[in-house]
């Protein structure tokens, strides 16, 4: 018995190093780089590991509105907050239809949408160039917000069809003997109670949409239509060497991601457990 005792803690305290060294990983490099935005280049190349020996707020606003940090960040913040809402509201009715509405081949039409997103999306670069190019749609936000959605619906309808099956059917049968409509239904029951799933969708997608780079370089040519991805990089080929600016606009491009994942994961956490408490 003292053995096991010892064991379990043994095993709680290994756990407790690995979270807390994963922990440090994590943190060490945002920290890193907000030391970093508040220091002259002097003070940076003096020693890039000690602390700023003065504070210098100027290297934001320089970043923001000399190398257009600004400009880049509001293209980015419409690209990405467009593509999002899409894949969260066509994402939420095709996953409830596909999984509460006993549709006919819904397993293979799900199974379909998981195909579409195995297909690299370098081998889609050029045919969706031509497609959009005729359209009439490249060098605009339109031309990333539509490939965006596309290539994030298949994961988001997988996983709240999958979250959708586990709402007991009893909720929905009393809203029906209650009188209420199919999409009554879903608009005041299913979607509020599906709002952990819908969290891990937006993370997901805001995280992996936010730093896309390859179809934006090929979509977008013009510097007033340009998103952050594209703006870093023009901006460590103008400002190389002056890294505390360059590390202010890193640490603006990274601040909308904590912040969404900060408000989101409550919801976030109970999608991904989901599963298991309700299984």
């Amino acid at each position: 018995m003292k053995y096991s005792h010892n064991s379990e803690r043994i095993e709680r305290w290994i756990t407790r190093v690995v979270v807390l060294f994963f922990v440090l990983i994590t943190i060490y490099p945002i920290f890193f780089v907000t030391i970093n935005s508040l220091k002259s280049t002097s003070d940076f190349y003096a020693n890039v590991w000690a602390l700023p020996s003065s504070i210098h707020w100027s290297n934001y606003s320089e970043a923001w509105f000399d190398a257009k940090i600004g400009q880049y960040f509001s293209n980015s913040s419409i690209v990405v907050v467009s593509a999002v809402l899409i894949i969260s509201v066509f994402g939420v009715m095709a996953g409830y239809a596909l999984g509460r509405l006993n549709l006919p081949y819904a397993e293979a039409i799900l199974l379909f949408f998981l195909a579409m997103k195995m297909v690299p999306h370098e081998s889609l670069v050029m045919p969706l160039y031509l497609m959009l190019s005729r359209m009439g749609l490249i060098g605009e936000h339109i031309s990333l917000v539509l490939p965006y959605a596309g290539w994030g619906l298949p994961i988001a309808v997988y996983i709240l069809k999958n979250y959708f099956q586990t709402i007991p059917n009893s909720l929905l049968e009393a809203a029906r003997i209650d009188g209420a409509s199919e999409w009554l239904s879903f608009r005041k029951i299913m979607v509020p109670l599906a709002m952990p799933a819908i969290a891990t969708v937006v993370i997901f997608n805001f995280v992996s949409l936010w730093g896309e780079l390859l179809w934006a370089t090929v979509a977008l040519s013009t510097a007033t239509m340009k998103t952050l991805p594209l703006g870093i990089i023009v901006f460590q080929s103008e400002f190389a060497t002056d890294w505390g600016p360059l590390s202010a606009a890193i640490c603006m491009v990274m601040l909308p991601l904590v912040l969404v994942f900060l408000f989101m994961q409550k919801y976030f956490v109970q999608g991904i457990t989901a599963g298991a408490n309700k299984g």
